[in-house]
């Protein structure tokens, strides 16, 4: 999947988004930045954590607003997650 934003995202995180339209719509709805951060959060888990945060992405994607003080370059809340 492509975004609406020109990110590309991994199928089986396209499919854990899909399955919840709300999570989707808010997912789109990201600077394309933050999308990233979560196609690399997705994409950097060891094979035994990947489905797990595949199984939290809706509720972390619905829940996301952006923190003043990262608009002026402080780290996203996943980065060290």
């Amino acid at each position: 999947m492509i975004t609406d934003q020109g990110v590309a995202v991994p199928d089986d995180m396209a499919t854990a988004l899909q399955d919840d339209q709300e999570a989707l719509a808010a997912f789109q709805a990201l600077r394309p930045d933050d999308q990233r951060v979560y196609v690399d959060w997705i994409g950097k888990a060891r094979p035994t954590e990947r489905a797990e945060r595949l199984g939290e992405l809706a509720q972390h994607v619905r829940t996301y607003r952006r923190r003043e003080a990262e608009e002026h370059g402080s780290p996203h809340p996943l980065q060290n997650v």
